[in-house]
């Protein structure tokens, strides 16, 4: 159970009597608090029983939208923009907002953007567990969400992208390696592009004539792939879920720039499963392609799942892999 969640639990008394919405949730023992109606939104597809989506719905009857700090301030202005631009006059035209986070993480910032963004008040109501919870009024205003998106070009390709889309606006420079890698590579048949981001790799493989599944746990990267794809005519099957979940069959291909990040920490055993999972959804002799930091451990996983591996290009920070399986 996260900090953030055992701040909330210790304020059970004032939530019973409350229509609850919690706000880009990041753990699954949210559902366990007390309130006489919760409704969940988050980002994470992998999480169930919630609203995964880009943004979140206020639902008739709730009167109190508690949010869990994002990482991005920029997320932060967006998810509450986006409640402001439900806000009616049946719900008094004020909505209450409970901000909590880790003191770590930078919630005392996420309060700046609260006051800010309510321009009223705001009221530190609980400080425990490494932990802040703020409280404000948000008043109603009129919400776009075109006013929120990035648009980016890369090689006659126009990308979308979200608050809380790895690389918001921009290509990275690991993703840009491996893009120039591929350029030179003869692909055809299925591709998996896992973690699709913004969809610059679905978009690429997509007008190659490949056929497309986009996978991403983050439902903002699900719509901006979505919305990319459309923006440049092309099509693809574009889910939700963690790694390989949502998956079904064999593919030619899988592109990745895994991520090593789960939320605030640093981990690689996303890429590390992703690895060793890959040749179970790839057809004999199939491929992976692979971009990562130099320096993290991920050539030994490598060796271990395929018959045959190479560094296709490296620079100062970055490496791309070639995996293929044995026919």
């Amino acid at each position: 159970m996260e900090n953030t969640t055992r701040l909330l639990l210790r304020h059970e008394a004032l939530l019973r009597d409350r229509g609850v919405l919690i706000v880009d949730a990041d753990d699954a023992a949210l559902s366990g608090i007390q309130a006489a109606s919760l409704v969940i939104h988050s980002d994470d597809c992998s999480l169930a029983g919630v609203q995964s989506s880009l943004s979140p719905a206020l639902p008739a009857g709730v009167n109190l939208a508690i949010v869990i700090l994002p990482k991005s301030r920029e997320r932060l202005r967006f998810l509450l923009a986006a409640l402001a631009g439900q806000i009616t006059e049946d719900r008094g035209q004020l909505l209450e907002v409970w901000l909590v986070g880790a003191a770590s993480g930078g919630v005392k910032g996420g309060a700046s953007v609260l006051e800010a963004m309510t321009g009223g008040p705001v009221q530190l109501l609980d400080s425990a567990r490494h932990c802040k919870l703020y409280r404000a009024m948000l008043p109603p205003k009129s919400f776009s969400l075109a006013d929120h998106q990035q648009l980016w070009g890369h090689d006659g390709l126009e990308m979308t992208s979200y608050p809380g889309v790895f690389s918001h606006g921009r290509l990275d420079e690991g993703t840009e390696l491996l893009l120039s890698a591929l350029a030179v590579q003869p692909l055809s048949g299925r591709g998996l592009d896992m973690g699709c981001g913004a969809g610059v790799i679905s978009a690429t493989l997509a007008r190659r004539g490949l056929e497309v599944m986009a996978v991403d746990v983050s439902a903002a990267a699900v719509a901006a792939t979505t919305t990319t794809l459309q923006r440049n005519n092309l099509s693809a099957t574009v889910l939700g879920g963690d790694l390989y979940a949502p998956v079904s069959g064999r593919f030619d291909v899988i592109v990745t720039n895994p991520p090593f990040h789960d939320g605030m920490q640093r981990t690689t055993a996303i890429s590390q499963q992703l690895i060793q999972q890959a040749p179970s959804y790839l057809r004999s002799g199939g491929q992976l392609f692979l971009v990562a930091n130099q320096g993290l451990p991920y050539e030994a996983w490598l060796r271990q799942a395929f018959g045959r591996v190479d560094v296709l290009a490296e620079n100062r920070r970055f490496k791309v892999w070639h995996g293929r399986v044995r026919y």
